[in-house]
């Protein structure tokens, strides 16, 4: 048997070196354990830099698609981008935008937040202090009506003006008054903050109507269906539903559908294609448009055109984009005003 010579006894240590370098190097977490890793990342051609887009989940089809939407708009831009989903946890969320600042990788944030207020500092002060542009969209921070000093820019459509028309378009379909519940997402976000003040300022002006519940979910259909089966048994006079989101109203009609309570009307906030389906069977009475594609590519756009040193608007309101027909809100009557212009876009 022939000895090994030094020169190959070297050269196989150093094959077993760079193998077990190679092993250790991999990701050694487990599924959906490490929260602070991005869910999904896409690179652009142009080089633009990279960016971050933090969404507050992606367990239904708006947050979905604003997924697919900061990806493409991205690449168009020649922008590198990962994506975290927040998960509805405000706590998640924010060791997501913690952990991605101490990496010093990203030049701007694209970030949907769960908890406005506890992400206030942080995105407001802590983040630009860093040299990284945050753009907010969707729910605004630190309690502010649209746009934080601190930050770049704010792409919303569900500030609290939004929700007193919707409130005041309710109340005006019966003028006589009635009893109404309201099914919102979760109790710290922005949206379900922005619900509340507007029923809280304009129930004083309607004597009429009285509010019997508002109640926090996090946007699940099986959800909102035991919430709105709650709400039909112990009110049998209950005249109106308002549903944040259709993802939820689903569950909703399908709680009155149960109870034969065909007397209870349904407003939806989302104007998702069921949503048109059901305005138009006459199953809801009306929903409002939500823009999830324009939405997350305004604020990509901001970040690109901030970065090549162009003016950037403070507040982009999602209610007066072009894609709409001069209003947000579908009837049965203007329905044929949207679809011409291609929505639902989810």
């Amino acid at each position: 048997m022939k000895r090994l010579s030094a020169h190959m006894i070297a050269g196989i240590a150093l094959l077993v070196l760079v193998f077990a370098t190679s092993a250790c190097s991999g990701n050694s977490s487990s599924p959906g354990a490490a929260s602070s890793e991005p869910s999904g990342s896409s690179e652009g051609a142009g080089g633009a830099g990279k960016i971050a887009y933090f969404s507050a989940g992606a367990s239904n089809a708006y947050l979905q698609k604003g997924l697919e939407a900061a990806e493409s708009k991205a690449k168009e831009l020649g922008f590198e981008i990962d994506t975290f989903d927040g998960r509805f946890d405000p706590l998640t969320q924010l060791n997501q935008i913690q952990n991605a600042v101490t990496t010093g990788k990203y030049k701007g944030f694209v970030v949907e937040p769960v908890d406005g207020n506890q992400l206030c500092k942080v995105l407001s002060k802590d983040v630009p202090a860093k040299g990284v542009a945050v753009a907010i969209i969707n729910a605004t921070l630190c309690g502010s009506p649209d746009w934080q000093e601190g930050t770049l820019t704010y792409v919303g459509g569900q500030e609290v003006n939004v929700y007193k028309e919707i409130v005041n378009k309710i109340f005006s379909d019966k003028p006589e008054g009635g009893t109404i519940a309201v099914i919102g997402g979760p109790a710290t976000g922005g949206p379900y903050l922005s619900m509340k003040a507007a029923f809280d300022s304009e129930l004083p002006n309607h004597p009429e109507w009285k509010l019997i519940g508002m109640h926090a979910t996090t946007y699940t259909a099986n959800e909102a269906f035991q919430v709105a089966q709650n709400i039909l048994q112990a009110n049998k006079n209950l005249d109106v539903i308002f549903s944040n989101y259709s993802g939820m109203t689903v569950g909703v009609v399908k709680a009155i559908d149960a109870a034969k309570r065909d007397d209870v009307a349904v407003y939806d906030f989302g104007g998702d294609k069921w949503a048109f389906d059901s305005v138009s069977s006459g199953k809801i009475k009306s929903t409002v448009v939500m823009l999830p594609v324009e939405e997350v590519q305004h604020a990509i756009q901001a970040l690109y055109d901030s970065f090549n040193g162009k003016e950037v608007e403070k507040y982009i309101d999602l209610t007066k984009d072009p894609i709409l027909p001069g209003t947000p809100f579908v009837y049965k009557d203007n329905m044929a005003d949207f679809t011409a212009k291609g929505l639902p876009e989810y």
